[in-house]
C-alpha cells in the first residue's frame, strides 16, 4: 500500500463524499497526483466503513457531503417541477407544430416523471409489533 499525503487523503474523502465509488476515486488519484492506490484502501477513508478514519476525516466528508447537496439544491434540473415545466413546454411547442409522435413522447415522460419512475425509492422498513400488555 502506497503511504498518502494529507493532500490526497483529502482528495480521497472529498470524492467519496461526492457519491464517487472507491474504484472511481482511486483512478482519479492516480491521474492526478501519479499514485496508483487499490480501491481498498479508499475504501479505508469512507466513514461508513467498519473501521472508520480519523474524526478530522468524517468531519471533512460530513461538510463536504452536506455541501455538494446543497449545492445540488440549486441545480434546476434537480427538481421534479423544473423539469415537468420544461416537458409540458416541449410537448406544447410539439403539438403546436404538429409533431405528435414528439408530443406523446413528451408526454409519456411527464408521466413517467410524475409516477416518480425516475425518483429511486428505499424500501420501507418493517414496523415490529408490539406484544399485547397483559394485565
Amino acid at each position: 500500500m502506497s503511504t498518502l499525503t494529507d493532500e490526497i487523503k483529502t482528495f480521497i474523502v472529498m470524492g467519496l463524499a461526492r457519491y464517487e465509488t472507491p474504484s472511481e476515486v482511486a483512478k482519479a488519484v492516480g491521474v492526478n497526483f501519479g499514485v496508483e492506490i487499490d480501491r481498498r484502501q479508499v475504501h479505508a477513508y469512507d466513514p461508513a466503513c467498519s473501521q472508520p478514519p480519523a474524526q478530522r476525516w468524517c468531519d471533512l466528508h460530513a461538510a463536504t457531503r452536506q455541501a455538494f447537496l446543497h449545492e445540488m439544491a440549486e441545480i434546476g434540473i434537480a427538481h421534479k417541477a423544473f423539469r415537468l415545466r420544461v416537458l409540458d413546454r416541449m410537448a406544447r411547442k410539439a403539438e403546436a407544430n404538429h409533431y405528435l409522435d414528439q408530443t406523446a413522447a413528451f408526454l409519456e415522460q411527464a408521466a413517467k416523471e410524475c409516477g416518480g419512475l425516475y425518483e429511486s425509492r428505499k424500501p420501507s422498513e418493517p414496523t415490529l409489533l408490539k406484544a399485547p400488555a397483559s394485565g
